[in-house]
């Protein structure tokens, strides 16, 4: 099942061009494109006339028009022209979806109640002028074949650092420390606090540390609904913040992973992810590393949610155990299951 009632990421804002843009989200086969005005508008996929998907016609100054037989649709979705026909038949229109621009990102909200703004993620970082953003994969999302849900069960649960990600992300010394977890009414939030502990290898080249410099870490998730993952790292002189000093993590070396899934089927999604980072923000070189870095990174990551989806698909009723890390994937879950059960009623 999908939860509509949410904003989801249809695209790049720079995916977006001259031509009509076509992907199925929830779904539901999609078209955006841009306006004349320079504004973006998103539609279904499809004309009212004989079904042929509009990403296969033309975007005109005042609408898209179909590729058939020419009928134009504005950005309401309301049919505008029909080709050698005065008279507009009634119900001439296809569905259109709220969209919105925000942080690069093309927003849309697939839901039938009032897309509320305010539901946005909390990704005002991404505006900090104190962070250097490396927008992941060229400003294209990376295609996963599994559930949207296995994304937050990944990301909520980051112990698995320690196995998938060896020589990347898996610092010594530290799987064995436990988790903090709570839930808001919007999302989870899991939390490590790493004290003493070896630098990760990946940062450690980044910032030219040496394997015995030991310091204080911590790794942080915040899930909001439905899908929109923010990932918190960072690394202090051993003894110099207390676990709990949120504020006090700012005045040191921080790196920020803000990750998406969009749903596009039941067995397939779409990952959308910027670093930003306040250590070398002038570097370029580095920033192109962080891009190909990661999406190595990403990669595994995406193997395994495409191996559990395979078996998930092949032995639905397997049984599973739960383990103490599982803790906030499956407060998120059941967080879910009571929003997608009020959409169900509604």
């Amino acid at each position: 099942m999908f939860m509509k009632n949410s904003w989801y990421v249809a695209a790049w804002a720079s995916e977006v061009k001259d031509r009509p843009f076509a992907r199925t989200i929830c779904g539901v086969p999609v078209v955006l494109y841009r306006t004349g005005e320079g504004s973006y508008a998103a539609l279904e996929d499809r004309c009212c006339h004989r079904n042929l998907p509009l990403s296969l016609g033309f975007v005109e100054e005042d609408g898209l028009r179909c590729g058939y037989h020419g009928l134009k649709f504005d950005a309401t979705g309301a049919c505008i022209e029909i080709p050698a026909q005065k008279h507009i038949p009634p119900g001439a229109r296809v569905q259109s979806f709220p969209l919105v621009e925000r942080w690069g990102f093309l927003w849309i909200w697939m839901g039938a109640g009032r897309a509320d703004l305010s539901l946005l993620p909390r990704w005002e970082w991404l505006a900090d002028p104190n962070l250097v953003r490396a927008n992941g994969n060229d400003e294209k999302p990376l295609p996963m074949r599994c559930n949207w849900q296995l994304n937050n069960d990944n990301l909520l649960d980051l112990s698995h650092v320690f196995y998938v990600h060896r020589g990347t992300l898996d610092a010594p010394g530290s799987e064995n420390l436990p988790i903090k977890s709570s839930r808001s009414p919007r999302g989870v939030r899991m939390f490590r606090w790493m004290p003493n502990t070896a630098p990760i290898p990946i940062f450690a080249k980044y910032l030219g540390l040496n394997d015995g410099q030991m310091m204080d870490r911590w790794q942080c998730t915040d899930c909001e609904i439905a899908s929109h993952c923010l990932i918190h790292v960072g690394f202090a002189p051993a003894g110099a913040l207390e676990p709990e000093d949120e504020e006090g993590r700012n005045n040191y070396i921080r790196f920020h992973a803000f990750i998406t899934a969009t749903p596009e089927t039941e067995s397939s999604s779409f990952m959308f992810y910027v670093q930003a980072r306040n250590f070398a923000r002038d570097n370029q070189d580095l920033t192109r590393r962080v891009v190909e870095d990661f999406k190595i990174v990403f990669g595994q990551d995406i193997a395994v949610m495409e191996g559990q989806q395979r078996v998930n698909e092949v032995r639905p009723d397997a049984p599973t155990i739960d383990i103490n890390v599982d803790g906030p994937p499956l407060a998120m879950r059941r967080l879910l299951a009571e929003r997608l059960a009020t959409e169900a009623a509604a």
